[in-house]
């Protein structure tokens, strides 16, 4: 595997469809190491390597991920998908990624008043 991923290839029998469950695999792992590789140098430009500038890049990234979960799941709803697939998509429970975002979901549909 390469960590440069403007070389990857595909078969169309091998792309998923969404909803699927998540994964770790190398397509996952050479994305995200491009990312850190990338966000370690915008930050710390000189700590490439260091294991604490990492950690901090890992974090702001997963921090980063989570926030954009709930506005991910309205657009999912947006789009008509229904909570089964969007609890598939995030590997937890249909009645929980209910009770996590239907009020974010719903809000977005709310026309905004000025």
């Amino acid at each position: 595997m390469t960590d440069d991923i403007d070389s990857v290839s595909l078969f169309i029998g091998d792309v998923s469809v969404p909803p699927a469950l998540p994964r770790t695999d190398d397509d996952s792992r050479a994305v995200l190491a491009k990312a850190l590789e990338s966000l370690v140098l915008l930050r710390f430009p000189l700590s490439l390597g260091d294991a604490t500038a990492e950690l901090h890049c890992l974090a702001s990234m997963i921090a980063e991920a989570k926030a954009r979960i709930p506005d991910a799941v309205a657009d999912a709803r947006d789009q008509d998908h229904r909570w089964e697939e969007i609890a598939t998509s995030l590997r937890i429970g249909t009645r929980t990624v209910r009770r996590r975002f239907a009020i974010h979901a719903r809000s977005r549909l709310l026309p905004m008043n000025d």
